[in-house]
């Protein structure tokens, strides 16, 4: 009866309390987490860090370490877009229990606050919407829970606890109830029944506890067993396991199964920045049936109208409330990545399933885009530079054929041609698919050598507009054309590295990609600046954005340089760490710092998909090297490229039905080792040094190969499952293999210039466009 009279006296203000006389939380059953456990970030009441979790359906809680105001639009609970609502306190017997001076401690799972006298861990659940705040005390009193903001109705008393109406989600029912059996603290559940809710917290009463170590080994296995990882370095190696804990904190089951585009404002699907995202996310981590239902998700959200100025387009924005296919550039990354995925996979039945899908996508691209040239068309602000002025004027327009959209559908086209030996036998529509998608390739590969490169300076163009102009613009989005205008083959082409360095002098920040030179009159030096301009118009005319780090170090990884990106990389693992939202990389930063400041602001979302994927999908695919097929069986190429001062770097890797365990540079320089661990493996090993010459060798379950650099050459040797040496080959050095061969064919082999190339430096323009209008008051939204 006691509870019964608080819940009634509190009914007023949402409020319910406990009387935990002394209570401590109840301890789980044995069962450890120790990456997990070692993940646990301290933070302080100076910092003040963001923090996120989600429950992988349709539901985050968004908030800061130490802060008892909820300014932010979207602090707090928000499910299925819906804000519920904003923040939430604790009292001692009615005072306040304020964070400002808390010990706080953020996990990837929870966070915990200390404040000396009373204990509070908030933790969410595996597909339940539903909060739990444990709490624990050595004190006896009354332990009260108080909603904050005023995104609810009025609290209306009942036998489980207090219930409200949420403001933005009218129809469904917000419950504040005790834990009671097996703890001490509360549950915030929401459902759109009160019967719904109960039987939530009927559940959550009897089972939360082994809930919540279910949720915990989840994530534990994400980041130990046969995805485990050191990098060398402690903080490095905790900051790339925080990304991938964060970045998995995105994938969701809000509309099927999909990607988050950023938190806190982007809680829905986009499709560009999902198969941006869908690598770094979940194909290094092995986790290809879900990525299958990522693809399956979207593919059932195609645009499957024939009379569709937009057939075949897979959304660009997937929400509860709508779809919108406003995107030139999501579908070829569709395509791209399910090509990437069955070849990573094998899964050659999910090739066949979304056969469909894919030939939609070509037959509305091929006919509603394409113009005399074969180039692909599209809106101004179809692209990935979106912004919009008040939805109708585009901030950056690319129209009509940008050089990213042409080099991306034109490895769409060719990738068209791996998924098709999913079927038995090829019909004749399927025939007649591939020839097109043939033509097409090669009307883009002529088109993009003959309509973007410009003949004067040999610079890229970034898009042809209506009207047959070239805006010749230093944007990044030339990066993604330099695999098609500059292959592999011709890694040491002195035009490609030519463009790669004006690249990264132009635009690559040692914090970052800017999205317009800071040499150009239209650049904006600061993505929020109010008192001079909308951030929209700064969003891609300068602001940096992280995820684009991907694809600028790809380009100068490929022409030989290491050192210069992998200080970038580091930044990123630094501000994960140390700045920011806890254990992520934001959506954007300024592109100079301000006045005072040598280090320039993170801006937007404080956790973006594409921008923790990218980075973590460089980890794998270009520091470590490492490429994986299982088509037919399964092949790992590995081609590292980890600077000289990297050591004792090990991974464990999921390849087919097993793992590859490997260790780079194995405590010194030039030495390498690798397992295959329940699966044969047809492994192929480049090193730097040694990229004309590549070692092979076939490990059946349980065997290994050491690789060691020699002087002049690199020598494998094979190991039995016992240990006993069982083979060995060698390989010749670059130096040796290329001058052994210009002297085979006369032509003189001349060493290629790799240290040349600088970072950006911050230089803000006089008399910028951007900066000649002050606002007094500042602009707002």
């Amino acid at each position: 009866m006691r509870r019964r009279s608080l819940l009634v006296a509190a009914a007023s203000t949402g409020a319910l309390s406990v009387l935990p006389k002394g209570a401590k939380a109840t301890a789980p059953v044995a069962q450890t987490f120790p990456v997990l456990d070692s993940l646990a970030m301290a933070v302080a009441p100076e910092e003040n860090r963001q923090y996120s979790f989600t429950d992988k359906a349709s539901a985050y809680f968004y908030g800061r370490t130490h802060q008892d105001k909820p300014d932010d639009w979207f602090f707090g609970w928000n499910v299925a877009t819906k804000r519920i609502f904003q923040d939430y306190r604790l009292t001692l017997d009615g005072k306040p229990l304020l964070r400002a001076g808390a010990k706080a401690v953020v996990s990837p799972h929870a966070i915990t606050r200390d404040y000396g006298v009373v204990k509070e861990t908030l933790r969410m659940f595996d597909g339940l919407t539903a909060l739990m705040v444990e709490v624990e005390t050595t004190l006896s009193g009354s332990i009260g829970f108080e909603f904050t903001g005023d995104l609810l109705s009025v609290g209306e008393v009942g036998v489980e606890g207090v219930w409200h109406r949420p403001k933005e989600a009218p129809n469904s029912w917000l419950l504040l109830a005790p834990i009671e059996d097996g703890g001490n603290g509360f549950f915030i559940l929401l459902g759109a029944s009160k019967a719904e809710v109960r039987r939530v917290l009927s559940q959550l009463r009897r089972n939360h506890q082994s809930l919540t170590r279910a949720r915990m080994a989840r994530m534990e296995a994400l980041v130990s067993g046969s995805r485990a990882l050191d990098a060398g370095d402690p903080d490095r190696t905790n900051a790339l396991l925080w990304m991938r804990l964060t970045a998995d904190q995105l994938v969701m089951k809000q509309m099927g199964t999909g990607i988050y585009a950023g938190l806190p404002w982007f809680n829905d699907y986009w499709g560009r920045d999902t198969f941006i995202s869908i690598t770094g996310t979940l194909f290094v981590t092995g986790q290809y049936d879900v990525a299958a239902d990522v693809f399956r998700s979207f593919a059932a959200l195609q645009d499957m109208d024939p009379k569709s100025k937009t057939y075949g387009r897979i959304p660009n924005r997937a929400r509860p409330d709508g779809v919108q296919y406003n995107t030139a550039d999501g579908t070829p990354r569709f395509i791209i990545t399910l090509a990437g995925l069955v070849l990573r996979s094998g899964n050659n039945a999910l090739a066949k399933e979304l056969w469909p899908t894919v030939k939609r996508a070509v037959e509305g691209v091929l006919a509603n885009n394409v113009d005399e040239h074969g180039l692909i068309t599209h809106d101004d602000a179809d692209t990935w530079m979106d912004a919009k002025e008040k939805g109708v004027r585009a901030f950056s327009p690319r129209g009509n054929r940008a050089i990213d959209v042409q080099a991306l559908w034109l490895r769409a086209f060719d990738s068209v041609r791996s998924l098709v030996p999913a079927f038995a036998k090829v019909q004749p529509t399927t025939s007649r698919l591939l020839d097109q998608c043939r033509l097409a390739v090669r009307r883009l590969d002529e088109g993009l050598r003959a309509h973007f490169i410009a003949p004067d300076t040999g610079r890229l163009i970034d898009h042809i507009k209506a009207d047959g102009t070239k805006d010749t613009k230093l944007r990044p989005n030339i990066l993604f054309a330099l695999g098609e205008i500059y292959p592999a083959r011709h890694r040491n082409d002195l035009a490609k590295h030519k463009i790669v360095k004006d690249i990264w002098e132009g635009l690559v920040y040692p914090w970052g990609v800017a999205t317009l030179s800071q040499d150009d009159p239209d650049f904006y030096p600061y993505h929020e600046h109010w008192h001079f301009y909308h951030k929209d118009a700064a969003y891609h005319n300068g602001t940096v954005w992280p995820w684009l780090n991907g694809a600028a170090m790809d380009a100068i990884l490929d022409v030989g340089v290491i050192d210069l990106p992998w200080q970038l990389f580091e930044n990123m693992n630094r501000q994960a760490l140390k700045e920011g939202a806890v254990g992520s990389l934001a959506e954007c930063a300024d592109a100079l710092p301000l006045s005072d400041a040598t280090w320039t602001r993170r801006t937007g979302t404080f956790l973006q998909a594409w921008s923790n994927a990218e980075h973590l999908r460089i980890w794998h695919e270009r520091f470590l090297g490492l490429s994986i097929s299982a088509l037919d069986s399964v092949s790992v190429t590995i081609n590292p490229s980890l600077p000289q001062s990297v050591k004792n770097v090990s991974a464990s890797v999921p390849v087919g039905q097993g793992i590859l365990r490997g260790m780079w540079h194995n405590g010194a320089n030039n030495k390498w080792s690798f397992e295959a661990v329940d699966t044969p493996i047809s492994l192929f090993f480049n090193a730097p040094g040694f990229l004309h010459s590549t070692l092979h060798w076939f490990l059946e379950s349980g065997q290994r190969v050491e690789i060691e650099a020699q002087g002049d050459s690199l020598v494998l040797s094979a190991y039995s499952a016992i240990g006993a040496l069982i083979g060995q080959s060698k390989a010749l050095s670059d130096q040796v293999t290329l001058a052994s061969s210009a002297e085979k064919n006369g032509v003189p082999h001349l060493p290629f210039p790799k240290d040349d190339i600088q970072f950006c430096k911050p230089r803000l323009q006089p008399n910028l466009k951007s900066l000649s209008v002050y606002h007094d008051p500042p602009l707002t939204y």
